[in-house]
């Protein structure tokens, strides 16, 4: 398995094969496509940002208050969410939605009552169907039994995401997390019995003093017991956090550059052999139980943005004119500007073409599936192989990093492990 810190001198190439030739006759073949449906699918996001402690290498929009006004709470998620569906023209019903997601903050620790009235909301307002996606998000300390989960299943929930980050204690403790191992293993069992093969669970690497042999003993504990969905992150040290405070003061050393390339190789492997596709940098799944909120969001599909903190991007009803939403992020500030304004949006940009060319080919290198050329024209104007560096395209190709096929331009898994550098050679 090639190494991702030899990679990244492919990406620096003195000269190019003329192969760009034949890709240059092969854009005019994508050179079509039609203007996007109006009824495309869009997703919706509803933030809820409250934890009951902050982990130490969070920098989410997040808060810890002991005295949560959940029905005041409730309330302004329910104001801005019909106020924006009617703003950005979704309550017509022609758009069906592709996905819920609740995420936070944790939003296991909110009533179900939350969960209920935005549903309520989203069916008598749009078109939720039996095919949509209802994810929320949970820890194991707030997942405290198998009838809460049944309960929130009888709502709609049909997808659960788990924040296990780990099954050692000395991580957790490190990381900050308020549960333990045997707590974590519950509610990942519970989650399973109420949501089979809809269970998702993230696991995070890279700590302290961890060791290959510790990673790779942690994985093959996972795979005994994981569902069909995992998410694999790299420790990152955010400014702002207590993890960033300690590394700066030298209180803390994460792994080096090379053993961090040793553990995510190690991942793809070990992963692979249990029956586990690498769907996307940090994703993986078996069965086809991908994620379908966060792959709408990487072939840029519209989401809505609700509650404090909050972002969405969303076209306008006529012009499809795309637009980058960001709300209040404090939730005192946000719930009294839904009650006197209908909603906690405080800014609103137009995003230019070429951003969304940019967005669209970052996003697409980070997963196997890559950028379907018909959908880049349908939503650029302009074919992607027009748009890309074709020296670099040509080169990449024949490097073992991209593959071209009629349909779409994807990373090899080589490439996809160098994903970001690939996306900036790649620019015109």
């Amino acid at each position: 398995m090639t190494r991702l810190r030899t990679l990244t001198p492919l990406l620096r190439p003195a000269s190019f094969p003329t192969s760009a030739k034949a890709l240059a006759t092969s854009t005019a073949l994508f050179n079509k496509g039609v203007v996007a449906p109006d009824k495309e699918p869009f997703s919706v996001y509803i933030h809820w940002p409250y934890c009951s402690s902050k982990c130490t290498y969070c920098n989410f929009n997040k808060y810890v208050d002991p005295n949560v006004d959940n029905e005041r709470m409730e309330r302004a998620l329910v104001t801005e969410l019909k106020s924006e569906l009617v703003h950005w023209g979704l309550d017509q019903g022609n758009r069906p939605i592709r996905s819920v997601y609740f995420g936070g903050g944790t939003p296991s620790l909110a009533r179900p009552r939350m969960f209920k009235l935005v549903l309520d909301t989203l069916s008598s307002m749009c078109a939720l169907t039996k095919d949509t996606e209802i994810s929320m998000e949970g820890n194991p300390s707030s997942t405290t039994s198998i009838e809460a989960l049944k309960a929130l299943r009888d709502i709609g929930i049909n997808r659960y995401s788990l924040g296990i980050q780990s099954f050692q204690e000395h991580i957790l403790t490190e990381l900050g997390r308020d549960h333990t191992p045997s707590t974590a293993l519950k509610s990942l069992l519970d989650a399973r019995t109420v949501w089979p093969g809809k269970v998702s669970m993230d696991l995070i690497m890279g700590h302290a003093g961890q060791t290959l042999d510790d990673w790779i003993k942690e994985l093959r504990f996972t795979m005994d017991i994981v569902d069909d969905h995992l998410s694999l992150y790299q420790l990152t040290v955010e400014p702002g956090t207590a993890l960033h405070t300690d590394v700066k003061q030298g209180k803390m050393t994460l792994p080096d550059g090379d053993l961090s390339t040793d553990m995510y190789e190690a991942t793809i492997q070990l992963t692979r052999e249990v029956g586990f596709e690498h769907y996307e940098v940090s994703n993986f799944a078996r069965n086809k139980a991908y994620s379908m909120h966060n792959s709408g969001h990487w072939i840029g599909i519209d989401y809505l943005g609700i509650g404090p903190g909050a972002h969405g991007r969303v076209s306008h009803p006529h012009t499809r004119q795309k637009f980058r939403t960001f709300n209040v992020r404090d939730p005192a500030g946000w719930m009294r500007e839904c009650e006197e304004q209908g909603t906690g949006r405080r800014k609103t940009d137009a995003i230019e073409l070429e951003d969304s060319k940019r967005e669209l080919l970052v996003l697409g290198m980070r997963t196997r599936r890559g950028i379907d050329l018909d959908r880049f024209y349908q939503l650029t104007g302009q074919g992607l192989l027009e748009f890309l560096n074709k020296d670099a395209t040509a080169w990449c190709i024949d490097a073992g990093l991209l593959q071209l096929s009629a349909a779409s331009l994807s990373p090899t898994e080589r490439g996809m492990a160098v994903a970001d550098e690939l996306s900036v050679r790649l620019l015109p």
